[in-house]
């Protein structure tokens, strides 16, 4: 998998579940600014830590691990105790993958989106193209 293309595959596989279709899949921060009030249920990936072994499978590729953030918000008008149901629905999306640990934190009220937000990190071990 290429490192620049990581997050777009993972948005593609959430994407493509029906269950998503009323939900907005977005890239953390895609060049815009910083965030606004969220009016609908949203999930945000992102880069969280990226580990490459320094021995390489070939001369572009490692392996390593790849931690990913999923950020789930819920308008604080919506009930909260969706974002375990996204939560879930996300963790059956990605069971294609290598996943070695995944991780949430308790939910949150974020105040300047107006929405509560679950923060979740997945692990993945792969063979990741560098160049």
């Amino acid at each position: 998998m290429k490192i620049e293309n990581i997050i777009d595959r993972l948005i593609e596989v959430i994407s493509a579940d029906d269950y998503f279709s009323d939900i907005k899949i977005i890239k953390a921060y895609p060049c815009t600014i910083a965030p606004s009030r969220i009016a609908t249920e949203t999930v945000a990936l992102g880069f969280d830590e990226i580990r490459l072994s320094s021995a390489s499978v070939d001369n572009s590729n490692r392996a390593g691990d790849i931690s990913v953030f999923v950020d789930i918000f819920i308008p604080i008008k919506m009930e909260n105790s969706r974002a375990c149901d996204i939560f879930s629905r996300i963790c059956r999306c990605f069971y294609v993958y290598n996943i070695l640990s995944v991780s949430a934190q308790r939910m949150a009220v974020d105040i300047n989106t107006s929405a509560y937000v679950l923060k979740t990190v997945f692990t993945f071990n792969d063979e990741i193209e560098v160049i």
